[in-house]
């Protein structure tokens, strides 16, 4: 897999990045010019050396925290929490800089042989190692800054640093005394601050290596741990308990935003979400805007932390079966997709993290694009197609390798009627399968199509759940008692519970099949017509009633 992440950095840098590419590609040819056509190759090296340490920092910016905060990175780390996509994307550029002195180094050699040099390779050949000790360096503080600042900043801040401590240096007169009085390669404050922050000022003397080496690996380790933080949490705590039929639950589950100057204003996402998704099954998950579906879902997939609560789950393992862990397939909104990849090098990608073989993931990648009627398109960039198409893809790439759980956020956004005919087949066709699926979507209708449970929410609060079948029932007693003070009365007394006034919340967390034996209950159903999803959400969300909720205690 570790070759699958280099070569995608490597795309990204080229196909998307290539301001940054040409930039490189003139200083490595200028560097060369001076080496085989000047008479003094090592000034090409000692000019030129240090500057690729922050082309390399020009050429990661945008690696990592562009695409957590894009989303694009979202669908291959829901399936693997692998710490391959961080070490491959640090290698990817880090090879190239030793590549490029690699050339250096090749060029350098033919150069003397030619002109008869072959004397000063030693100096030459310093030169080049300093270069790349001081561009290791410059590389891995500019990394860590990629971790968090969005495009090119961290190139701007690694700058901004650096000119920061010479004008503070220059300022304080401490540069001549470093630089003149021979300060700078002994151990003192002044001259462990100027080197973290001037690489150019390092040398090979073995304590200045040995503090290099030391920072950088300082700041790559930094870097792996806000890595790690982003996308290579785990939520999913294992239980080892007795066989049951569910795939989660989630246990008081709370989570609560800062925003606003200084983040002090405080925004509670989830206040204490509790339900669970069975195995094998359809879940709608629903809600109005800000309800606290999307946090719940990038919890549950390990992007956000919850502040308390836990998700327990029960692999196949666990039921009986053989998997130890859960492989999630992630369809998020608006299909956010590296846009310079093709169809088929995404779904190759994809394939290849779930553990296949390049050979089967070839051939996952062709079945999945003749399913979804892509074949056209698999060599045609994810950037050049129609959002319904890109919708298809990424529904292939949440599919693509038979994951265990599938969570689909919007999939039909944006579709026309003849591509969400497609993905409707698609889901139910997956259905049939007996593969776990939870969907959000405010397409009410599709949701009832697809769905054989639904998953309530209004301001970070389940509110209602259960089969849809028997949330219909619920709501055709509850438009009885509503309709027929007496009724309610009498229901009540037989499962021992006050009906009269209770809002439909209420009623749809109760076990209400003993009262459907009521003959009485029976005939007035009649009358009253099977609602659709529409009209249990509207009662359930628009019309609820405040604090009577109630969630029975199978769901």
């Amino acid at each position: 897999m570790l070759k699958e992440i280099l070569m995608l950095t490597w795309k990204k840098i080229f196909r998307v990045n290539w301001i940054q590419s040409i930039l490189v590609a003139f200083t490595l040819g200028l560097c060369l010019y001076f080496i085989l056509f000047t008479g003094n190759p090592s000034e090409g090296v000692n000019k030129f050396g240090s500057l690729f340490g922050l082309l390399a920092v020009l050429l990661s910016g945008g690696l990592v925290f562009d695409e957590f905060d894009s989303r694009q990175i979202d669908p291959l780390l829901s399936r693997k929490k692998k710490a391959v996509f961080f070490w491959g994307k640090y290698l990817a550029v880090w090879l190239l800089v030793v590549g490029a002195f690699f050339l250096l180094l090749i060029c350098s050699l033919l150069s003397l042989e030619i002109k008869a040099q072959i004397a000063i390779f030693p100096d030459i050949l310093e030169g080049l190692v300093h270069g790349l000790l001081v561009s290791t360096y410059y590389f891995a503080l500019g990394f860590l800054f990629a971790c968090f600042l969005r495009g090119a900043m961290n190139f701007a801040a690694v700058l901004l640093l650096q000119v920061a401590t010479v004008v503070i240096y220059i300022y304080k007169g401490w540069a001549e005394e470093l630089l003149k009085s021979g300060q700078l390669i002994s151990v003192n404050p002044k001259s462990l601050v100027a080197l973290a922050f001037v690489p150019e000022w390092i040398t090979l003397k073995s304590w200045h290596v040995a503090y290099a080496l030391f920072l950088t690996a300082v700041f790559l380790l930094a870097s792996f741990a806000l890595f790690k933080s982003k996308g290579l949490r785990n939520n999913l705590i294992p239980q080892n308990t007795e066989k049951n039929s569910y795939l989660l639950r989630l246990k008081d589950l709370r989570k609560t935003f800062r925003e606003g100057p200084l983040t002090r204003q405080k925004k509670e996402a989830l206040s204490g979400v509790n339900f669970s998704i069975k195995a094998g099954r359809l879940t709608g998950f629903l809600g109005p805007n800000g309800a606290g579906k999307t946090t719940t879902i990038r919890i549950i997939l390990g992007f956000l932390k919850p502040d308390s609560g836990q998700i327990e789950y029960y692999s196949k393992a666990e039921r009986g079966g053989t998997s130890a862990s859960l492989n999630i397939g992630y369809m998020q909104e608006n299909a956010s997709l590296y846009p310079f990849l093709s169809v088929r090098e995404i779904f190759e990608l994809v394939a290849r993290n779930d553990g296949l073989s390049r050979a089967e993931a070839g051939e996952k990648s062709l079945e999945m694009a003749s399913m979804l009627n892509l074949n056209e398109y698999l060599d045609s960039r994810i950037k050049s197609l129609s959002k319904g198409t890109r919708q298809k893809v990424a529904l292939g790439v949440a599919v693509i390798g038979q994951p265990d759980f599938l969570i689909f956020d919007e999939p039909y956004t944006g579709l026309d009627p003849i591509i969400m005919h497609e993905v409707r087949n698609l889901i139910l066709e997956l259905r049939a399968r007996g593969i776990t699926i939870f969907l959000s979507s405010h397409l009410l209708p599709e949701v009832e199509r697809v769905c054989e449970e639904i998953v309530l929410i209004n301001k970070g609060k389940i509110i209602c759940g259960g089969e849809i079948d028997r949330l219909k029932t619920s709501w055709q007693i509850f438009q009885a008692i509503k309709g027929n003070p007496e009724l309610g009365r009498k229901l009540g007394q037989l499962i021992g519970e006050e009906l009269n006034g209770k809002s439909f919340n209420y009623l749809a967390g109760l076990h209400l099949e003993n009262l459907l034996q009521d003959e009485k209950l029976r005939n007035e159903l009649e009358t009253i017509p099977v609602p659709d999803v529409e009209k249990i959400f509207l009662e359930s969300v628009v019309n609820a009633s405040g604090d009577e909720q109630v969630i029975s205690s199978d769901f």
